[in-house]
């Protein structure tokens, strides 16, 4: 009797045992399984590009003059921690900036590798392209008279040039010794989205270029000028015909006339004075008995009339 009671309690602490053996493994597998997911969200790398990007050039400034080259350069960044890569990303909070040293390079042109500086630890940088290609030149400096430049595509139809002007006359270049032999002329250029149906008074910018018309890279002090265009509407001119109005005097049998001006110039929009073959002076002869020098106004709708009066002498015939 007491082996089997024996035998019976053997075996409840077997399975006791066996059940809690199983609870203790499935419990180590969870634990397992999610420090190996938290392992796995930690590595998570993190990415972003930052397209046109300056690069920033190492030279001696006050000897060379360098040219030819692209200024920036699009950066890839890579990082487990995507608050780091997030500042890096932002112009306000980004610590690294781009540099070509040229300080080393002879004149002619040369490429130099684009270095990442002060790049923010943890954080990753490829930037394409890695070279910069540049060509250095002796500094050269020359003034030269600054030339309005208008396009005559900017005037509608009928519209003339008058005047054209700029509050500077001069401007001073900087650029490479072999750039500075090749300009022609600065040009203070008119922006071709302004249209000439009025004057223009404002702010454009000077650019040089050679012979043939190509923009030489260059310094230039100033940068702009305010520049003054003005512009005649379209106009022509046609004849005055006199008309007699007002009231006659009973003593007058009629009236002659004799205009101090034939002609006269009307301007306006071109589809006004297309339409306009003379103008009309109406003659008042009310209260005139004698021979009499009187002032005419001239009008007409849409055109503006140069003079806008006449003189007219009448001449009362009496009955």
């Amino acid at each position: 009797m007491k082996n089997k009671d024996f035998l019976s309690s053997k075996i409840i602490y077997i399975l006791i045992s066996v059940f809690f053996a199983v609870i203790l493994f499935f419990n180590a597998n969870a634990v397992l399984l999610k420090n190996s997911s938290e392992r796995t969200n930690t590595s998570e790398t993190h990415s972003t590009t930052i397209y046109d990007m300056p690069i920033d050039l190492k030279y001696d400034n006050d000897r060379y003059f360098v040219s030819g080259y692209d200024g920036t350069a699009n950066v890839y960044l890579t990082s487990y921690n995507q608050v780091r890569l997030t500042a890096e990303k932002t112009p306000d909070t980004r610590s690294f900036h781009l540099v070509a040293d040229l300080s080393k390079a002879k004149e002619g042109t040369v490429e130099v590798p684009i270095r990442v500086v002060e790049l923010a630890t943890g954080v990753n940088a490829q930037v394409d392209p890695g070279n910069i290609s540049v060509t250095i030149e002796k500094k050269a400096s020359k003034t030269f008279d600054i030339t309005p430049v208008v396009s005559e595509k900017q005037l509608p139809l009928g519209y003339k040039l008058t005047s054209i002007s700029t509050d500077k006359k001069t401007v001073t270049v900087t650029s490479g010794a072999s750039i500075i032999t090749q300009i022609a002329r600065v040009e203070a250029v008119l922006p071709s989205d302004v249209i000439l149906d009025n004057n223009f008074s404002g702010k454009v910018f000077l650019r040089a270029v050679d012979s043939s018309g190509k923009v030489l890279p260059t310094k230039l002090s100033p940068t702009s000028v305010k520049m003054q265009v003005e512009v005649g509407l379209p106009n022509k001119n046609v004849p005055v015909v006199g008309q007699i109005t007002g009231k006659k005097d009973s003593s007058i049998k009629d009236y002659a006339f004799k205009l101090a001006k034939d002609t006269v110039n009307i301007a306006g929009e071109q589809k006004y004075i297309d339409n306009i073959s003379n103008i009309t002076a109406n003659i008042d002869v009310t209260d005139i008995t004698k021979e009499t020098v009187i002032k005419v106004p001239l009008s007409i709708d849409n055109v503006t009339t140069t003079p806008n009066q006449i003189e007219v002498t009448v001449t009362p015939t009496k009955k």
